[in-house]
């Protein structure tokens, strides 16, 4: 729930859009197929989807608020395409998220320090 509201689909982010929650449940958007569907699709679709996660690691790894978020359980199941092949990451359950200006802050001052 945590990374759904802290990275919300209207910013563009590449998770389901968050309703709500209650209790262990939380709501969000129907995403589509899981990207496992797609396996025996013609060349041309699956190479537009390699594109767009493509994308995604790059936005989840360069992007103007200075966040890295890394996948710990990357599998063809967490991700889903909507029926315009919007893909999207589904599962943040296993997701490390970084701040790269505190790090590249504190690796400065452990440099200077030799």
């Amino acid at each position: 729930m945590f990374v759904y509201k802290v990275f919300p689909s209207e910013e563009g982010w590449p998770f389901p859009k968050y309703h709500g929650a209650c209790g262990r449940i939380i709501v969000t958007e129907d995403c589509g197929k899981s990207l496992n569907h797609f396996l025996y699709h013609p060349w041309i679709v699956r190479a537009q989807l390699a594109v767009n996660l493509l994308r995604i690691a790059q936005q989840l790894t360069v992007n103007k608020q200075n966040w890295a978020l890394y996948m710990l359980d990357v599998s063809l199941n967490n991700f889903a395409v909507s029926d315009n092949g919007i893909v999207k990451l589904v599962d943040v359950e296993h997701l490390i998220v970084v701040d790269l200006e505190t790090v590249s802050s504190k690796l400065l001052v452990d440099v200077n320090a030799f």
